[in-house]
């Protein structure tokens, strides 16, 4: 991490001394590069590339009092399509002490950074953090950390939407660690978003993009979604680790993407995921079943199995290069479950009863 030190001078008193507030920068640098099959009805295949490249910087000050007042703003640019500015991707002020944490401002989802990493790591997120029924960031927040308690914490988020109790969001969740094990659990609700879909997203998303909202309908559950989900990891001291998961989304009323009706969509998902590590080198399997979507009570042929695999192999202390291969297999060709956007499933075009994506690259962290 580069850090700097910045000083800014006390506004309460012309003749005070310089004050120290710490600000450091952070971030990471990816490339992929990669083959899809089956991204025409008459299957052929193409080769794609995106970079990614996020930089944070944070800012801390020790109080009087001996907490501590801290912010962060952050940024991403992912090639071809996403040039945010910063703010766009987190823009938070946050005040920490023995009592826990507090966060004002635009931030990610607790719950979906969970579900994000570490259970969708190795390929798996496509379809675990970024497909679903809750959302990936609150551009109008207020987050609350506890402190750890014997290794149990939890936090709450809630998003104020439209002002009102028409259109809000909210979410808990909780995490336990001891030794080697990991649990987790998270519980999400939103409502009455025009934006709503299968697509994990910012919530009520305005038409500026990341990191904005005010894309509200009125009415009281004119439309919502909920999100369950509960995990377990545990690491040995061999160099094994597993990783299981299930989660369950739900979504009511007219929801793009989903359904037209004003009825409920329900999409259960699991997830299990071994790997191994020894010296540089780091391998993956990993196997999730998304099941039949139930319509009403209805259930729908429209389920996906997906297997992938991934091999890690470490540069130095903050590089990694990497080979993926991820395979999707479709119950019904015509009918890719619900999800939103062809990215969801690697470009699978309707028709094609698979599609698999093989995929080459490095990341650093800095």
């Amino acid at each position: 991490m580069f850090k700097r030190v910045l000083i800014g001078a006390l506004v309460s008193t012309a003749f005070a001394m310089p004050a120290m507030a710490e600000v450091s920068i952070s971030g990471s640098a990816e490339m992929d590069f990669f083959y899809r099959t089956n991204q025409t009805t008459d299957g052929k295949g193409a080769f794609a590339e995106e970079i990614a490249i996020i930089v944070n910087i944070d800012g801390k000050d020790k109080l009087d009092s001996g907490d501590v007042l801290k912010w962060r703003l952050a940024q991403k640019v992912a090639t071809p399509g996403r040039y945010d500015s910063f703010g766009q991707r987190e823009a938070w002020i946050g005040y920490q002490g023995t009592w826990g944490e507090a966060r004002f401002g635009n931030q990610f989802s607790n719950q979906y950074l969970q579900l994000d990493w570490p259970y969708g790591a190795q390929g798996v997120g496509n379809m675990w953090a970024d497909f679903g029924a809750q959302n990936v960031q609150y551009a109008n927040a207020i987050s609350y950390f506890s402190p750890s308690f014997g290794g149990f914490a939890f936090q709450a988020q809630y998003d104020l939407g439209s002002g009102t109790t028409d259109a809000n969001a909210y979410e808990i969740t909780a995490n336990y660690a001891i030794g080697g094990l990991r649990m987790d659990a998270g519980f999400s609700e939103s409502k009455n978003s025009k934006t709503m879909s299968s697509a994990a997203d910012t919530f009520g998303k305005g038409d500026g993009g990341w990191g904005t909202s005010g894309n509200f309908v009125s009415g009281v559950d004119s439309n919502k979604a909920r999100a369950y989900n509960v995990g377990a990891i545990y690491k040995f001291e061999s160099g094994f680790d597993l990783a299981a998961g299930a989660k369950r989304n739900e979504w009511s009323g007219k929801v793009a993407d989903v359904q037209t009706s004003t009825g409920k969509t329900t999409v259960d998902q699991y997830l299990v995921r071994a790997g191994y590590t020894t010296g540089k080198h780091n391998m993956n399997l990993g196997f999730q079943h998304i099941a039949d979507s139930k319509v009403d009570g209805v259930t729908k042929d429209d389920g996906i199995n997906i297997v992938n695999a991934q091999y890690n192999y470490s540069l130095s202390k903050n590089s990694t290069a990497f080979v993926q291969v991820r395979h999707h297999m479709f119950d019904d060709a015509k009918k890719h479950s619900v999800a939103a956007a062809p990215w969801q499933i690697d470009g699978g075009a309707i028709g094609q009863d698979s599609v698999t994506r093989i995929l080459v690259g490095t990341w650093t962290g800095f």
